[in-house]
């Protein structure tokens, strides 16, 4: 039986919008909507990328809550986006579902780097996530995200009800990528083999740009630090778009492995 709790849902609604100014990207269009903020723009040096970082001030998501967040990048911008922390999905005790959801248009020789941050789905929690990318022509986009079975310390291992992930990501409004994940604990086993196997963490790495297609897939898998409970592989798209998904069981070893493969892209799109 689901208990009923009396409780104010969150709608956490980020607008922003970035454009070169003065030899800068700047961020002249901002719209806030608790729990959801965004920094101040932020530069290393005379570099005009444009760092900000995204806040969730609620400390997570309870059932029926819902996120909507939209980044448009004019164009020669260039922007790189942080989350502050990982996103925690709180027990649904409505037997409702979180949403969040993510559109993105990359305007014409921008780049946008959104860096990867881990979603944890505590147990009994519901959440849905849809994210839409669209990257005009001569543009980068970097985009990574890291999907977590539980608060697994505390031996909530795949103990959710339900989570749903949908990616696709157009490029000159071509659909390049489209990555649909479901998990539904009770009715999946998740170590048969072709499933997670003895894997629990799922990480991500999107990359578009015109560069792709000169890549050395093979030189970067082989340079993956994988093994002892990792394992990685990179493939090629259509669309100047490359794919690198990682299986983990140690979330640290992951994370930092797709964080040195994501500077590692980085610096060659």
């Amino acid at each position: 039986m689901v208990s009923k709790v009396s409780r104010i849902n969150h709608h956490g609604k980020l607008e922003m919008v970035f454009e070169p100014r003065r030899g800068f990207t700047r961020m002249p269009h901002v719209f806030q909507q608790p729990p959801l903020k965004a920094s101040r723009e932020l530069y290393e040096g005379h570099n005009p990328m444009a760092t900000v970082y995204i806040m969730e001030s609620s400390g997570g998501m309870v059932a029926a809550d819902r996120n909507d967040i939209s980044i448009e990048l004019k164009p020669d911008s260039s922007v790189r986006i942080i989350q502050q922390s990982a996103l925690k999905i709180y027990r649904s005790h409505t037997g409702e579902t979180c949403i969040q959801s993510i559109r993105v248009q990359v305007g014409e020789n921008a780049r946008l780097e959104w860096m990867p941050e881990v979603i944890i789905p505590f147990a009994d929690s519901k959440f849905q996530m849809e994210t839409n990318i669209h990257v005009d022509k001569g543009s980068k986009l970097l985009w990574g995200e890291i999907l977590a079975p539980g608060r697994e310390k505390r031996g909530e291992v795949f103990d959710f009800t339900s989570m749903q992930s949908s990616m696709k990501i157009y490029h000159e409004k071509e659909l390049v990528a489209f990555d649909a994940i479901h998990f539904t604990p009770e009715t999946m086993h998740y170590g048969q083999l072709g499933m997670l196997e003895d894997a629990l963490y799922i990480g991500s790495i999107w990359l578009v740009s015109d560069t792709a297609k000169e890549l050395d897939l093979r030189a970067i898998q082989e340079a993956m630090q994988v093994g002892e409970g990792l394992r990685a592989g990179i493939t090629r798209l259509t669309g100047n778009a490359v794919h690198c998904r990682f299986l983990g069981v140690d979330q640290w070893k992951l994370q930092q492995e797709m964080k040195r493969v994501f500077s590692d892209l980085a610096a060659r799109m």
